[in-house]
């Protein structure tokens, strides 16, 4: 990193706009590939939303003749097709985090591999409620503290995994990335745990539609964005290791 004219070069002053200009890099890249699994995510995206709302406004009004009547599958539901599209992502991205880390080097990528892999068997096998059931059973807790256990463990995980990347951070070139990566994260937790709150205190004063939609649509966006920036982010290493001459077959282990 260089330090700015007048600004601390770890400063917010200094990061936010190098770090807005590193994730719009990430997303938007002159490659082919990259722009069709931009095209083709955004486009499943779309398509998910807009059946969701579209079974919402069957299921309010009882439209028992249209195609969307009890197909719960296309809700924000475990097992639903919006899910399993995110659980997709979520795979996606620890596979390419891993990638990064194993083939260029970058070992701090580990550990947003394996966050993603815990959220992962959060979401898709319920990992919280699991563990928060073990304390309910062993320690005869109630629900709401074995939740509570629960969730705190799989935090508490997340928390130790970012914190050893940051110890294998080896420049300081490094830290935007990781930084932009963090936000991304703490983005997906706004959505996940925050409004998610806002949304049990309030029941059913408000719309459950839109509230859903902002929920679990806010994390279905943010997961689709971390996982195309982090295919983002493998091929600019790829294409600035192919232009120093070390193409990316010779930094895999020989079979």
């Amino acid at each position: 990193m260089h330090a700015a004219v007048g600004r601390q070069p770890h400063s917010l002053p200094y990061l936010v706009p190098r770090g807005l200009r590193l994730a719009r890099d990430f997303l938007i890249l002159p490659d082919r590939a990259h722009r069709w699994s931009v095209a083709a995510v955004t486009g499943t995206m779309a398509t998910l939303i807009a059946c969701f709302i579209r079974y919402a406004y069957v299921e309010r009004h009882h439209l028992t003749d249209s195609f969307f009547y009890d197909r719960l599958q296309f809700s924000f539901v475990d097992r639903g097709y919006p899910e399993i599209f995110g659980y997709g992502l979520e795979l996606a991205a620890c596979a390419l985090f891993a990638l990064s880390a194993r083939v260029y080097g970058k070992k701090q990528w580990y550990a947003f591999a394996a966050i993603l892999f815990v959220t992962f068997l959060d979401d898709a096998f319920e990992l919280h409620e699991a563990i928060g059931h073990l304390f309910n059973v062993g320690l005869g807790l109630s629900p709401v503290a074995g939740d509570l256990i629960g969730f705190s463990t799989t935090g508490f995980l997340s928390v130790v995994f970012w914190l050893a990347g940051t110890r294998l951070i080896q420049g300081e070139d490094d830290w935007l990335p990781y930084l932009v990566f963090t936000a991304y994260f703490a983005t997906l937790i706004f959505f996940g745990v925050g409004v998610d709150a806002v949304h049990g205190m309030l029941g059913k004063n408000v719309s459950q539609t839109l509230l859903t939609l902002i929920e679990d649509g806010g994390e279905l966006v943010t997961t689709a964005i971390i996982s195309l920036s982090a295919f983002g982010m493998w091929l600019r290493h790829k294409h600035a290791s192919i232009a120093r001459g070390a193409p990316m077959e010779s930094a895999l282990p020989n079979p």
